[in-house]
């Protein structure tokens, strides 16, 4: 979509889609995307919201000019009890940061 559109348009729909997603739930949508897309489409005015950032086989964290509050770190994992490769997730806070992400 942000190659079709010019990414102030880009930008603008995201940005309706999260406010109405906000005042629905009552929390901050958390934003899931790459980090080389979020950098080049979005940027530094989405900063206010959480960030599921997907950078795969980085040794210590993503590189993102931006705090962010998951890291999918890998998509190959694996996990006793299940067939198939898993995505491996790291989150960057405590319990208290975490039950502050969940619509109550």
């Amino acid at each position: 979509m942000a190659g079709i559109l010019p990414v102030n348009v880009f930008r603008a729909r995201i940005q309706a889609w999260l406010d109405k997603v906000e005042a629905h739930y009552g929390v901050k949508p958390i934003i899931y995307t790459n980090a080389r897309f979020y950098e080049k489409y979005m940027g530094p005015e989405f900063n206010e919201y959480p960030l599921w950032v997907a950078h795969y086989y980085e040794r210590k964290s993503p590189r993102i000019n931006r705090p962010w509050t998951f890291w999918q770190h890998n998509d190959k994992g694996n996990v006793n009890g299940i067939d198939a490769k898993v995505d491996f997730n790291v989150f960057n806070g405590d319990i208290i940061a975490f039950n502050m992400l969940l619509i109550k």
